[in-house]
Protein backbone atom coordinates (compact mmCIF):
# COMPACT_ATOMS: atom_id res chain seq x y z
CA UNK A 1 0.00 0.00 0.00
CA UNK A 2 1.34 3.32 -0.68
CA UNK A 3 1.37 5.95 1.98
CA UNK A 4 3.00 9.33 2.36
CA UNK A 5 6.41 8.62 4.30
CA UNK A 6 8.94 11.24 6.56
CA UNK A 7 12.48 10.36 7.15
CA UNK A 8 15.04 12.62 8.51
CA UNK A 9 18.78 11.52 8.82
CA UNK A 10 22.47 12.16 7.96
CA UNK A 11 24.16 10.69 5.27
CA UNK A 12 27.99 9.76 5.86
CA UNK A 13 30.28 9.56 2.87
CA UNK A 14 32.17 5.96 2.64
CA UNK A 15 35.76 6.50 1.48
CA UNK A 16 36.78 4.17 -1.06
CA UNK A 17 39.93 2.40 -1.08
CA UNK A 18 41.98 3.63 -3.95
CA UNK A 19 42.75 -0.47 -5.08
CA UNK A 20 38.23 -0.93 -5.07
CA UNK A 21 36.17 0.69 -7.25
CA UNK A 22 32.47 1.69 -6.25
CA UNK A 23 31.60 -1.71 -7.05
CA UNK A 24 33.51 -3.70 -5.30
CA UNK A 25 32.79 -1.70 -2.32
CA UNK A 26 28.78 -2.16 -2.58
CA UNK A 27 29.71 -6.01 -3.30
CA UNK A 28 31.77 -6.31 -0.28
CA UNK A 29 28.58 -3.70 1.65
CA UNK A 30 26.05 -6.55 0.59
CA UNK A 31 28.51 -9.32 1.70
CA UNK A 32 28.47 -7.57 4.69
CA UNK A 33 25.24 -7.55 5.33
CA UNK A 34 24.35 -11.24 4.04
CA UNK A 35 22.77 -9.97 0.65
CA UNK A 36 23.24 -12.84 -1.95
CA UNK A 37 24.67 -11.14 -4.90
CA UNK A 38 21.73 -11.07 -7.59
CA UNK A 39 22.34 -11.02 -11.42
CA UNK A 40 18.88 -9.63 -11.86
CA UNK A 41 21.12 -6.38 -10.92
CA UNK A 42 22.84 -4.20 -13.62
CA UNK A 43 25.38 -4.06 -11.17
CA UNK A 44 26.52 -4.58 -6.84
CA UNK A 45 25.53 -0.66 -6.61
CA UNK A 46 22.41 -1.31 -8.24
CA UNK A 47 21.33 -3.79 -5.79
CA UNK A 48 23.01 -2.38 -2.81
CA UNK A 49 20.63 1.10 -3.40
CA UNK A 50 17.99 -1.37 -3.77
CA UNK A 51 18.30 -4.62 -1.20
CA UNK A 52 19.77 -1.73 1.49
CA UNK A 53 17.84 1.26 0.61
CA UNK A 54 17.67 1.84 4.30
CA UNK A 55 21.32 1.68 4.72
CA UNK A 56 23.11 2.96 2.10
CA UNK A 57 22.73 5.18 -1.04
CA UNK A 58 24.84 6.05 -4.43
CA UNK A 59 24.35 8.95 -5.55
CA UNK A 60 25.11 8.94 -9.27
CA UNK A 61 25.74 11.89 -10.29
CA UNK A 62 28.67 12.07 -8.53
CA UNK A 63 30.04 8.84 -7.80
CA UNK A 64 29.51 8.75 -4.49
CA UNK A 65 28.84 6.43 -1.75
CA UNK A 66 26.90 6.96 1.54
CA UNK A 67 26.19 5.28 4.81
CA UNK A 68 22.75 6.36 5.83
CA UNK A 69 21.52 6.60 9.68
CA UNK A 70 17.62 7.36 9.43
CA UNK A 71 14.45 7.83 11.41
CA UNK A 72 10.49 8.09 10.09
CA UNK A 73 8.67 11.21 10.90
CA UNK A 74 4.70 11.11 10.77
CA UNK A 75 3.92 12.41 7.46
CA UNK A 76 1.75 15.58 6.30
CA UNK A 77 3.33 17.66 3.68
CA UNK A 78 6.53 16.69 1.19
CA UNK A 79 9.68 17.91 2.02
CA UNK A 80 12.76 16.83 0.09
CA UNK A 81 15.78 18.41 1.56
CA UNK A 82 19.70 18.23 2.30
CA UNK A 83 22.15 20.16 3.19
CA UNK A 84 25.94 19.33 3.66
CA UNK A 85 27.02 19.28 7.30
CA UNK A 86 31.39 19.08 7.07
CA UNK A 87 33.52 17.37 4.64
CA UNK A 88 32.04 14.06 4.89
CA UNK A 89 28.27 14.62 6.29
CA UNK A 90 25.27 15.43 4.40
CA UNK A 91 22.10 15.75 6.95
CA UNK A 92 18.95 15.10 5.03
CA UNK A 93 15.19 15.39 5.28
CA UNK A 94 12.51 13.46 3.12
CA UNK A 95 8.94 13.40 3.32
CA UNK A 96 6.95 12.59 0.49
CA UNK A 97 3.96 10.16 -1.31
CA UNK A 98 5.52 6.94 -1.73
CA UNK A 99 3.49 5.54 -4.64
CA UNK A 100 4.24 8.24 -6.42
CA UNK A 101 8.27 8.23 -5.95
CA UNK A 102 10.57 6.16 -4.07
CA UNK A 103 13.52 6.93 -1.68
CA UNK A 104 16.36 6.39 -3.51
CA UNK A 105 14.89 9.09 -6.44
CA UNK A 106 14.35 11.13 -3.62
CA UNK A 107 17.31 11.24 -1.93
CA UNK A 108 18.95 12.08 -5.47
CA UNK A 109 16.63 15.12 -6.29
CA UNK A 110 17.40 16.24 -2.46
CA UNK A 111 21.06 16.12 -2.83
CA UNK A 112 21.08 17.26 -6.58
CA UNK A 113 19.47 20.44 -4.80
CA UNK A 114 22.66 20.47 -2.95
CA UNK A 115 24.64 21.76 -6.21
CA UNK A 116 21.83 23.93 -7.18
Amino acid sequence: MSETVHYRGVATKINIPRDKSPIQVAEDLLSKAKVKIDKYYENTLEQLNADCSDSYFFHSKTGTLYKLESKEIDPYEDIIRAEIKDETTIEYELKFYNGGAGFSECLEEAFDKIEE
